[in-house]
Formats: structure tokens, C-alpha cells, sequence
């Protein structure tokens, strides 16, 4: 069930600010713990997660959309959100992943990947919603784009992790004043998006060690 109460319920299309963020590696991590039979540690890791998603989504106004299997899409209502509370939430959920991560999954790894963060794709546009079955789901472009931002993180640069990929609207409407953070112009391929041509978006690192460094 989607926590839905954020939204007007009779209508039909919403302005939303849609992020949509993956673990890295999750695939080769899932392998390694099942070699050892601990792939528990994963499922812990997952629904700490969520539970951490969910408790936090009242008080940060945001939709728990869905989960994708190695991560989440979350929505931000347009008209109650800011830049400010947006980073902090990229930032927060960061933090939390990386301490679960350290916590529950690092002592069981025989090996250990490259990378093992979150990447984030944020993308702002209007979605449709249209039930399913007993399902609400939403469509829309800022979905699909949001989506492909994040896949393209690790497109370039040798880390991707804590990494997110914006889109010039969402920069413009949002984060341009947005202090303590650096954010570098970048271009992507996005299949699908704009004819898959190259796609000027911001870049920005979440990791606080590394916030001035290349933008690739």
C-alpha cells in the first residue's frame, strides 16, 4: 500500500519530483553471500531500508513509491518541496545505506566490489495515475527519465557511489540556491530520452569527502 494521503486523491495527474536510486553491485553482492549462505544479511539490509523509508516519509512528505528489486523510486508532491529538504533526504538515505551496509552486509563479503552505494536519478514532471488491478501506479515521462539518470550514473567516473544525476529543471527550479553542495554539468546518453541523444544534466556527489572533485 502507497502512502498516498500526500496527494489529491480526485485527480488524475500530479506534479512530482521523482527519484529514483539503486544499490550498486547488488547483483555480484547477492552472489557472494550466497556462496557463504548469508544472503540473510541482504534481506536485513533491504528491509531496514524500508523500514527506514517508510518511518521517514510522513514527517519528509514523500511517497514511497515502489521497490525495484535493488532499490527504490520515491515522490516529492512539487508543491512541498525545496531544495533544501530534497539533498538532505539524498543525503540521508545515503548515510543510512552506507551504515547498513558496513553493519550487515561488509563482514561476509570473501571479496569486496569497486562499488557498493546508492546511485540517484531526479527528474520533476507531471504523472498520471491510473489503477491496476488494486494498484495505484503512475506514468509519465519524469519517471521514466529519473529512472534512466540513475542507470547512467556509472556511465563515466570510476565511483559511482552516492553519486545522482539531475535534470536541468530540477536544478533550475530547485537546487540552484542550494548551499554546501557542488554541482558539475555533465552529459548522458538516456535510451529512449530525447532520441537518445546527449542529454545535459547536473551532476552532484553526495559523499561529503568528495564533494569538489571531477564531475565525470
Amino acid at each position: 500500500m502507497k502512502n498516498l494521503k500526500l496527494l489529491d486523491s480526485s485527480a488524475a495527474t500530479h506534479d512530482l519530483v521523482v527519484v529514483a536510486f539503486d544499490m550498486c553491485s547488488s547483483s555480484n553482492v547477492i552472489e557472494d553471500l550466497s556462496r557463504t549462505q548469508n544472503l540473510i544479511a541482504y534481506d536485513r539490509l533491504l528491509k531496514n531500508l524500508h523500514l527506514w523509508l517508510w518511518s521517514n516519509a510522513q514527517q519528509s512528505k514523500y511517497i514511497v513509491y515502489k521497490f525495484t528489486g535493488d532499490g527504490w523510486i520515491v515522490l516529492f508532491p512539487v508543491s512541498t518541496v525545496n531544495g533544501d529538504d530534497l539533498m538532505r533526504f539524498l543525503v540521508k538515505v545515503s548515510q543510512r545505506h552506507n551504515s547498513l551496509y558496513k553493519r550487515l552486509i561488509k563482514k561476509h563479503l570473501e571479496s569486496i566490489p569497486s562499488s557498493t552505494g546508492l546511485t540517484f536519478g531526479v527528474e520533476m514532471g507531471s504523472l498520471r495515475k491510473v489503477v491496476l488491478g488494486k494498484d495505484v501506479e503512475f506514468i509519465g515521462r519524469a519517471l521514466n527519465v529519473a529512472c534512466r539518470l540513475q542507470a547512467s550514473v556509472k556511465d563515466k567516473g570510476p565511483k559511482p557511489d552516492y553519486r545522482c544525476l539531475f535534470s536541468r529543471r530540477v536544478f533550475n527550479s530547485l537546487l540552484r540556491e542550494v548551499e554546501g553542495f557542488k554541482f558539475f554539468d555533465v552529459v548522458r546518453s538516456l535510451r529512449n530520452i530525447s532520441g537518445g541523444e546527449r542529454y545535459r544534466c547536473l551532476k552532484a556527489n553526495l559523499s561529503k569527502r568528495a564533494r569538489t572533485k571531477s564531475p565525470h
